[in-house]
């Protein structure tokens, strides 16, 4: 697009080899979900017990926050997956997207800020301050500074592909910084957390309230084990099927940037 001449001015040339966007599996967070296995359902009711699991309790203290669900310690339906999928047949999924891309990109700011600290202590993460670096160095400091060069061209930028809603006041200051060569791990934090509220705002409630309507009807119209374990299975599907794949909304967010790491080497 026409205005990365002016914003970018001191862009690298090189475009980095695969996606940038790679969310982390549940797999590689199961750690992080210690802090809900160590809680205990304490309901009310007696007949409690014969829920099938903890997760069949739908009362307020069981429910996750969303930050909980966006980093994956989400339990049962209320996991980064399912919310993904929502957001995509809501048609906002860009906003997971964006904020996922953006908390990357905050871990290997710092990584790499970590990493040259002890043979490069002048380098601030500014453009200015990349003469500090040795050559390897160089080069992971490109990288860094493509994968924000995407990130903007496809969230921030007006008109940009997955454009998100940042107030004017916000999106022209992360320009800004970055068109005069700032790339510190907080760069894109005010935007991280606009788009944070949003979510909680709006996308999230509905998320919950979607979940808790589908549990209801189920048990409504369950008339045995049998019956219940199908209405379960159908709600699964539901939350699941965005366009048929529960991953989908992932697979469309790293076909994008793969688009961007195209358009940026032939523009650099």
């Amino acid at each position: 697009m026409h205005q990365q001449s002016t914003l970018f001015m001191d862009s690298p040339a090189a475009a980095p080899s695969g996606p940038y966007f790679a969310p982390s599996s549940p797999k590689q967070q199961r750690g992080s979900v210690s802090s809900f296995a160590s809680r205990q359902s304490h309901s009310s009711s007696p007949s409690s017990s014969d829920n099938e699991d903890e997760d069949d309790d739908d009362s307020l203290r069981n429910r996750p926050s969303l930050h909980q669900v966006l980093v994956n310690q989400g339990r049962g339906q209320y996991n980064l997956d399912n919310f993904g999928a929502f957001l995509q047949s809501q048609f906002c999924y860009e906003n997971l997207a964006f904020w996922l891309a953006s908390r990357q990109y905050k871990l290997c700011a710092q990584s790499l800020y970590q990493s040259v600290q002890s043979s490069a202590p002048m380098f601030t993460l500014h453009s200015d301050t990349a003469h500090h670096l040795n050559q390897s160095q160089s080069r992971a400091f490109t990288d860094l500074q493509i994968k924000m060069r995407a990130i903007l061209e496809t969230f921030v930028l007006p008109s940009s592909p997955h454009e998100i809603n940042l107030s004017d006041a916000v999106r022209c200051r992360l320009l800004r910084s970055v068109a005069m060569g700032d790339y510190s791990s907080q760069v894109l934090e005010q935007a991280r957390e606009s788009i944070m509220d949003l979510m909680k705002c709006s996308s999230y409630p509905m998320f919950i309230e979607t979940i808790a309507a589908k549990r209801a009807s189920n048990a409504g119209s369950a008339q045995s084990t049998t019956s219940s374990s199908s209405s379960t299975q159908q709600d699964n599907s539901h939350l699941h099927n965005g366009d048929g794949s529960s991953g989908s909304w992932r697979n469309k967010a790293k076909h994008h940037f793969k688009l961007v790491s195209k358009m940026l080497k032939r523009n650099p």
